[in-house]
Order: C-alpha cells, then sequence, then structure tokens
C-alpha cells in the first residue's frame, strides 16, 4: 500500500482520505488543531452550544449527485434527521414582514401583496429562482478538468439555469435590488449578502431552499465531522490532532516527506494539501508551485472578493417565546463594526435540533460581514489586544441593545456568549484574510477553478473549498474526491 499523506482535517481533507481509503491506499491526516472539521466546527459556552458553519446543507435531495458524495463520507446516513426550515430569510421592517418562503409560490404572492408596482420584475425574479433550481455541483469530474466538450454536456444539465444567467448574469446584487421600486422589496434583495456579489449568488442560494436540496442536519456541524471522521477510521484512516506541518520536502521536483512543528517527519509516496491555500502556498510550498487559476483569484482582488465575518452569540434565559424565527434581519441604529456602519442587522435563531439546543438552551447568532478592508482593521488591532477586546465589547454591547431594542421581550433574558472577528479564523485554521467560504467574484469577472494537481510537483495534490469560486461546504468535499480521483489516476501511470 502506498502511503499518503494529506495535511489538513476539514471537509476537503478527510473527503480525500476517505476516497483514497476506499481505493487502497494508506492515509494518515494531520490536523493542526485538537479536533477535526477545520471552519466546519461549534463548541460550548456556559451551557450553550454555537454552531460556526452550518446555515443549511446543499445535496440533501436524494436525486442531487453531492448527495452521493454525503452518503458516501457519512454526513448523510440512514439514521440522519434534516430539518427543512421553511424560510430562508425574512425582512421586518416598517411594521411589515417579508419572507423568502421555501414554498416559492407562497413568497411569489407575498412579495406581490406587497409591491404590485414590482409584479413584473417580481414575476421575473421567482421564475428565474425556479430556473436556478437546476444549478448542481461538479461531482464526478472537476470543470478544470472538463473537456470543451464536456462542460457544453454538464451545462446541457443545467439548461434552466442559462436562462437565468441570461438575465442577471451581469449584475450584481446591487444590481438586481435597483430592479424594483418598492424601499422593502429593495432591502430584502440587498441586506443579505455584500451588495458587490453576483446577483445569481442569491438566487442559486435561494434555489437550493425552494428544490428542497437545502436543508439541515441534526446533530450540527460537529455531529456531521464526527460521522465524517468515524466513517474515516472504519475504513483503517488515521487521525493526528495537534500537528501543525512546517514544510513538505521536496526533492528533484517530487514530495518525499512532510516535516512537522515539533520535528516529527513522515516520510510518504503522494502529499494532498487540504490547508488553507494561503498556508500551503505561503508555508509549506514555493508559489511558483500555483495553478494559474488561482493565482489569478488571489492576485486579482478588484474582481474576486474575500468575506469574512464578525460573530456575536447570545444565549437565551428560560423557554418562553422570543419573537425571532429563523434568519431575519430588521433596520437599527446604526452600528460601526470594523470599518463599516451598519443601519440593518442581521440574526439567527438556533433552535431547530432539540439535542444541540433545547428550550431553555437557544442560541441567537448575529454575524456581520466583513470585508478585506475590515480585515485589515482587526488585525492591525489584534496587535494591541486590550484594545481588540475592548472593541469587541463594545459591539457585543451594542448589538445587544439593538436586539433588546427591537424584541423587548428578550430584557434581561440574553447571555453573551462570545464574540469572535475575522481574525480568530485566521488564528484558528488559517483562513486566508479570516474567510469563511473562498473568493466571491464580483460582477463582470469570470468564474475560476483551479486543479487538484500542483505545476511541476507530479505526487502533490491539492483539495479545498478555495479551488473554485463561491466555494463553501460541497466545494469542499467534491475537492477532496478530485483530489483523491487525481492521485489515483496518476499513480495508475
Amino acid at each position: 500500500m502506498k502511503k499518503v499523506i494529506i495535511i489538513g482535517g476539514g471537509i476537503s481533507g478527510l473527503t480525500a482520505g476517505i476516497c483514497a481509503q476506499r481505493n487502497g491506499f494508506e492515509t494518515e491526516i494531520y490536523e493542526k488543531n485538537a479536533m477535526m472539521g477545520g471552519e466546519c466546527t461549534g463548541w460550548d459556552r456556559q451551557g450553550y452550544h454555537i454552531d460556526n458553519c452550518l446555515h443549511w446543507l446543499t445535496g440533501c435531495r436524494e436525486d442531487d449527485d453531492l448527495n452521493k458524495i454525503w452518503k458516501n463520507i457519512g454526513v448523510l446516513t440512514d439514521d440522519t434527521e434534516l430539518y427543512y426550515e421553511p424560510c430562508f430569510y425574512m425582512l421586518e421592517m416598517d411594521g411589515k414582514k417579508l419572507h423568502f418562503w421555501r414554498d416559492l409560490e407562497k413568497a411569489r404572492a407575498e412579495f406581490l401583496a406587497l409591491a404590485p408596482e414590482d409584479s413584473e420584475e417580481l414575476n421575473k425574479f421567482f421564475d428565474n429562482v425556479r430556473n436556478a433550481e437546476s444549478v448542481r455541483v461538479p461531482c464526478e469530474k472537476s470543470m478544470a478538468e472538463m473537456s470543451m466538450m464536456e462542460t457544453i454536456r454538464f451545462g446541457m444539465t443545467m439548461a434552466a439555469a442559462g436562462r437565468m444567467i441570461m438575465e442577471y448574469g451581469k449584475d450584481s446584487i446591487a444590481d438586481l435590488a435597483n430592479r424594483f421600486k418598492n424601499p422593502m422589496v429593495r432591502q430584502m434583495m440587498s441586506q443579505y449578502l455584500d451588495p458587490g456579489y453576483k446577483a445569481i449568488t442569491l438566487i442559486t442560494s435561494y434555489a437550493f431552499y425552494t428544490s428542497n436540496n437545502g436543508a439541515l442536519p441534526m446533530g450540527g456541524s460537529v455531529g456531521m465531522v464526527n460521522r465524517i471522521v468515524e466513517r474515516y477510521r472504519s475504513l483503517g484512516g488515521v487521525v493526528h490532532t495537534g500537528m501543525t506541518a512546517q514544510s513538505i520536502d521536496v526533492q528533484k521536483g517530487k514530495a518525499v516527506s512532510v516535516t512537522f512543528a515539533d520535528g516529527t517527519v513522515a516520510s510518504c509516496d503522494y502529499v494532498i494539501c487540504a490547508a488553507d491555500p494561503s498556508v500551503t502556498f505561503g508555508k509549506l510550498l514555493d508559489r511558483k508551485y500555483m495553478d494559474k487559476a488561482m493565482r489569478r483569484m488571489y492576485d486579482r482582488s478588484a474582481d474576486y472578493q474575500v468575506t469574512s465575518g464578525f460573530n456575536v452569540s447570545f444565549g437565551i434565559k428560560g423557554d418562553t417565546d422570543c419573537g425571532i424565527e429563523g434568519s431575519v434581519i430588521f433596520p437599527c441604529e446604526p452600528i460601526r463594526i470594523g470599518t463599516q456602519d451598519k443601519s440593518f442587522m442581521g440574526v439567527r435563531m438556533y433552535d431547530y435540533d432539540s439535542g444541540l439546543f433545547p428550550a431553555a438552551r437557544r442560541v441567537i447568532q448575529c454575524n456581520t460581514l466583513q470585508s478585506e478592508k475590515d480585515y485589515d482593521f482587526w488585525q492591525e488591532l489584534y496587535k494591541d489586544r486590550e484594545k481588540y477586546n475592548a472593541e469587541k465589547q463594545r459591539i457585543a454591547d451594542e448589538t445587544q441593545a439593538r436586539i433588546v431594542a427591537k424584541y423587548p421581550q428578550l430584557e434581561g433574558r440574553l447571555v453573551q456568549l462570545c464574540t469572535y472577528s475575522p481574525v480568530t479564523f485566521t488564528k484558528w485554521c488559517g483562513a486566508y484574510k479570516g474567510a469563511y467560504m473562498s473568493f466571491f467574484e464580483r460582477a463582470g469577472a469570470k468564474s475560476l477553478t483551479a486543479k487538484n494537481t500542483l505545476r511541476k510537483l507530479c505526487n502533490v495534490f491539492i483539495c479545498s473549498q478555495w479551488i473554485t469560486t463561491n466555494g463553501g461546504l460541497p466545494t469542499a468535499a467534491a475537492s477532496g474526491k478530485f483530489a483523491a480521483d487525481a492521485l489515483i489516476a496518476r499513480d495508475r501511470k
């Protein structure tokens, strides 16, 4: 059996390990933290649970290609219960409520009743959400490896989505919002994601709900990771935690071993780098090995945007009603977070899983999108730990005051559990600019996918959500599979 060292125990690394083990390789995963999962993680504070990752899981429909990967790696089993949240998110403004219901026609009717003056654009929007339901994550072969004919055939499986792209492909979310006359509809479209993102990002995200392809698995992020680790170990895979890779040792264009911070040297036949690429090509390997598509994403920040977040989490005392269901956005007194003044606040109630969030241990999270400029602000502030902590506390206090102003029934019932800035995830897992997803291309920029193979290194492969634009859990898992596929194909030559 040939030896494969996998650096990084997140979703990509675990998926790669499972696929390689199934194909006769001896694999060992080295994770720098004490727990597996990378950014797909959660933790307990003061008797409450905080889930960092799962808002919904794409690929929950049986006929979806991604569903096969989730079942293969143990994310979805016969015993995994799914929660189909009824609403993507809701805007509450001027005493009115507007929902992106999972039931698309129910949402259409609600929007049309509120804004009949926008009926033409609204019908166009909802028709194209329906078209976007055909969008699929490439799972059989990476887009970077597809021939022109394979790309065309894959595109034809999503023909309806082509009509959506024709209509909104050149629009940003801000452009989409400006199509509407009604101020509440405009805010509904523009307040959930960064207005500079492509409009199709919002439309496709909503379509995962309306197509019933997006749901929440019970057990949350930690439960999901534990199931994958169990599957990996059951196949003979070996896990090492608390092991920080220091370098990949290269001789004559081939990796021969990996050296770790404690001095351990692990020899190998192959290496799969499942760490954040900024670590892979900033610490473990020279940047000259980076795929040109990935290099383009890093070098063209005007086109490929990095998004992180500032999060404040609250526990709720007692089990009486809070007036919050799912994800809610509402206007508030302006609050300064990073370099931005925010006049809308988004909160999410975590109560869907009684095992994680029993009635008397529900959690509210407030996550504010942060830009690359915000990351620089937090990174600089972190140099003075006292000022950094004081700024986080100020935001937590002001956030709590705005939540209570909106929901007076929460007065005296909120427990501040923790705050974390973009710097937190750079420290935790080397996340580039503290990002929780990969680059988002701005309107007009081309979607890119990097190869899982490296230039001039024949036995090193990479996998990560960063392998493509708009990456998240689905692309992380698919990328792990593609890296293992590439390794297997190389080994058979």
